[in-house]
């Protein structure tokens, strides 16, 4: 087995001991700083994929139910109530008489969180009173997954609340904007900048919270964390483009020099202060959005204010040079590190 592939099974197993009170904060860090990791962690990106197949897979029930079937949306809400129950139920089962298939009982419980926010839909659609406010439902979801997602110890769910969130958030300050519906250009997206810091410190307060009272939910801190940073990058971009401009109002807003400067420093500062936090914590997630973001932004202010003096052949010549460019370096330093990093059996603890 691939040296790091064996430490994240055993970091997990570690954070599972932790969980149950097999271990306690001292002995789960010496135990973890035994199996170090390195390198990039596919697992997550498969993760993602996971999320991505469960939705497409509701997607298909859906669209092939309504081919073969004249469903009623009473029958529908039938339907998806069942299927929720039993996603939910079969995960318990799983959990009890399969104690080896965590991901897939995991799932099985994203699933029923999927096909819950498919209910909530259809039942406002059943008892609607012409109001059309939608974010409300959400707001239902998003209070039910965030409580399942902790009964259940299922950072899936959390992640699912995170996404909920979002499109509760941008719904509702729509809707209080007098607009109506959801824009992803946010009115006044300081709001989503506001938002994000309030996750991050709950990000935080979570973190300290997993040395004690929260210990069973070690790691859901990280899911605040990376919601809230990536609310606020968003955020950032889109102040640093047009500054905090208000569609309900007005048409279109782009701010002065002033304002826009002000917000591609402040976004330039976040991400130099994650890669910074990234490397001194050790925090790849950081390091990754700042990272990131940094190249985004460098991006966007060439398209914004170079691109069209300079001719879009010259700068796509210069963007696509560039990235190629950074590529080959990313990739001449991680073959770098994995070559003074080559694992040797008598270096593993346990040899």
């Amino acid at each position: 087995m691939n040296p790091q592939s064996r430490n994240r099974r055993v970091r997990r197993e570690l954070d599972e001991l932790l969980r149950e009170g097999l271990l306690d904060v001292a002995q789960h860090a010496q135990l973890s700083a035994r199996y170090p990791l390195e390198g990039w962690d596919w697992r997550s990106l498969g993760r993602w994929f996971l999320l991505f197949g469960a939705i497409s897979v509701m997607a298909g029930l859906v669209i092939l139910g309504r081919t073969l079937f004249d469903f009623t949306l009473e029958k529908l809400a039938v339907l998806l109530g069942v299927a929720t129950v039993a996603s939910f139920g079969g995960a318990q089962w799983l959990k009890r008489t399969r104690p080896g298939l965590v991901l897939t009982a995991s799932s099985l419980e994203l699933l029923g969180g999927l096909l819950l926010l498919g209910l909530t839909f259809t039942l406002g659609a059943i008892f609607s009173t012409g109001s059309g406010n939608w974010p409300a439902l959400l707001l239902i979801d998003l209070l039910v997954l965030l409580a399942l997602s902790y009964a259940l110890n299922n950072p899936l769910l959390l992640i699912l609340s995170a996404v909920v969130f979002f499109g509760w958030f941008g719904g509702f300050t729509g809707y209080a904007s007098g607009w109506g519906a959801y824009w992803f250009g946010m009115s006044y997206p300081l709001r989503f900048l506001a938002a994000a810091l309030a996750i991050i410190a709950v990000a935080v307060i979570h973190q300290q919270s997993e040395r004690g009272p929260l210990a069973r939910y070690r790691g859901f801190f990280k899911i605040w964390l990376s919601g809230g940073l990536f609310f606020a990058e968003m955020a950032l971009w889109l102040l640093s483009l047009f500054g905090n401009f208000d569609l309900e109002s007005h048409r279109w807003h782009l701010g002065g020099p002033a304002e826009l400067a002000l917000f591609n420093l402040l976004w330039a500062g976040l991400n130099v202060a994650l890669v910074w936090l990234g490397a001194r914590l050790a925090m790849r997630m950081l390091t990754g959005y700042g990272a990131t973001f940094l190249i985004i932004q460098i991006y966007t202010l060439f398209f914004a204010h170079l691109a069209e003096d300079l001719g879009w052949l010259l700068s796509l010549l210069i963007t696509g040079g560039g990235a190629l460019a950074l590529t080959f370096w990313l990739e001449q330093r991680r073959r770098e590190i994995t070559g003074s990093k080559n694992p040797s059996p008598m270096d593993d603890p346990d040899f």
